[in-house]
C-alpha cells in the first residue's frame, strides 16, 4: 500500500499531538471560568457533574477521528495490478555471441543451434517485455531496436549466421559498449542487457567495462553459459566442415568459460545461468531477473493501484457516530451537595 500525498502520513502524529493540546488547554479554560463564577475552585457545586469515563472517552473518539480524516486526505492506494496491461514489461536487449567458437558441437546440435532454439522457445512465450537484439564476434551489431514484436526477433533469429560475420574473434565488450549507447541515445530507464555466449573474449577486459558502465549508467548485465566445459573444436565453417587452427598450426579447441561469464554477471550486480539442454537458463532468468523488475515497475505505475480512502473516511464517521451516542456532555452523574446552612457555615469558617 502507498499513499498518493504521504506528507499527511508524516504530518498526522504532529497534527494530531497539537489539537490535543488545544483541546487539553480548552478543557483548563472552561474549569478556570467555572471556578471563578462559582466563587472559587473548592466549590462542591463549582465541580461538573459529568462523567469523566465518558469525558476520556470523547477526547479519544475525537482524536482518533481527526486522524482517520488525515488519513483519507492523504489518499490511501492498494496495489491491483491491472494483468490486462501489456505493457507493463522490462526494457532489455539480448546480446548473441555470433562468433565462430559458437559453432562448436560440444552441445547439440551446435552452441550456435541450442542458444537460438532456447531464445526462439524463450521469445515465443514473452508477453511484455520490450527486447533488443545485438549480435557481436569481434565487433558488435544491433540487428533490431526495442521492441514488443517477438515474432519479427524470431525471424531475424532464424536469418543469423555466424559464417556470414567476417570480424574475426569474439568481443564482449564491444557488445556492451553497443548496448551502452543505444540505451543512453534512446533514454531507456531501465538498463538490462542478457548476454548469451560461451564466455570466450579474445579481445579487451569485459569485466573492467562492465564495472564502468555500471558506475556511469547503471547497466546490468546477466549472462547466459552455452557449451561444456569439456569443450569442442571449433569448425573452419559451418556447411564444409574442417577444423579451425591458430598460428601454429594447432586445431583450437573452445570452452565454455563460465568464470568470465560469472564475474561479467557479479560485476554489474546481475546473474549467470547455464542455457541447458531445453534452454532452462533462459526461464531462469524470466523468473529471477525480469520477474522482480516487472513487478517493481508495475509498482511505480499509478494505473496499477486503487483507491482505499474509504476505510479511513468509514473508521472517521464511526468514531464521529461513537461520539454521539457517548453523549459525554449531556450525561451527568448524580451527586449529593452540602446544604445551604452547612454550606454557609463552611464558608464562614474558611473565612
Amino acid at each position: 500500500m502507498r499513499f498518493a500525498h504521504p506528507i499527511l502520513l508524516w504530518l498526522t502524529p504532529v497534527l494530531v499531538g497539537v489539537l490535543w493540546s488545544a483541546l487539553v488547554v480548552a478543557a483548563r479554560r472552561r474549569s478556570a471560568a467555572l471556578a471563578a463564577f462559582a466563587g472559587g475552585p473548592g466549590r462542591a457545586w463549582a465541580r461538573p457533574n459529568a462523567s469523566v469515563p465518558r469525558r476520556r472517552w470523547d477526547l479519544l473518539l475525537t482524536l482518533a477521528a481527526f486522524a482517520f480524516l488525515l488519513l483519507t486526505l492523504a489518499r490511501p492506494l492498494v496495489f491491483r495490478r491491472n494483468e490486462a496491461d501489456e505493457l507493463q514489461g522490462v526494457p532489455y536487449l539480448i546480446a548473441l555471441d555470433a562468433s565462430r567458437s559458437m559453432l562448436a558441437a560440444d552441445v547439440r546440435p551446435t552452441r550456435w543451434a541450442a542458444a537460438t532454439n532456447g531464445l526462439d522457445k524463450f521469445l515465443a512465450d514473452t508477453k511484455a517485455d520490450r527486447i533488443g537484439l545485438i549480435t557481436f564476434s569481434g565487433a558488435a551489431y544491433l540487428n533490431a531496436p526495442l521492441t514488443f514484436d517477438t515474432t519479427a526477433l524470431r525471424t531475424t533469429l532464424r536469418y543469423l549466421d555466424p559464417n556470414a560475420i567476417e570480424d574475426a574473434g569474439s568481443s564482449l565488450a564491444a557488445a556492451l559498449e553497443r548496448a551502452g549507447r543505444y540505451f543512453t541515445s534512446n533514454q531507456v530507464p531501465q538498463r538490462i542487457v542478457l548476454v548469451v555466449s560461451d564466455g570466450e573474449d579474445l579481445v579487451g577486459n569485459p569485466v573492467d567495462t562492465a564495472r564502468r558502465l555500471n558506475r556511469q549508467m547503471k547497466l546490468q548485465v546477466s549472462t547466459i553459459g552455452v557449451g561444456t566445459a569439456a569443450g569442442a573444436r571449433v569448425p573452419v565453417n559451418r556447411y564444409y566442415g574442417g577444423v579451425a587452427k591458430n598460428s601454429f598450426g594447432q586445431e583450437v579447441t573452445s570452452r565454455l568459460n563460465e568464470g568470465n561469464l560469472q564475474r561479467l554477471a557479479a560485476a554489474t550486480g546481475g546473474r549467470y545461468f547455464r542455457l541447458g539442454d531445453q534452454g532452462e537458463g533462459l526461464e531462469k532468468f524470466r523468473a529471477e531477473v525480469l520477474a522482480p523488475l516487472a513487478e517493481t515497475a508495475a509498482r511505480e505505475d499509478m494505473k496499477n493501484y486503487g483507491e482505499l480512502f474509504q476505510v479511513p473516511l468509514a473508521l472517521a464517521l464511526a468514531c464521529l457516530l461513537g461520539k454521539v451516542l457517548l453523549a459525554a456532555d449531556r450525561f451527568a452523574v448524580a451527586r449529593r451537595l452540602p446544604s445551604i446552612g452547612g454550606a454557609d457555615r463552611w464558608t464562614k469558617k474558611d473565612a
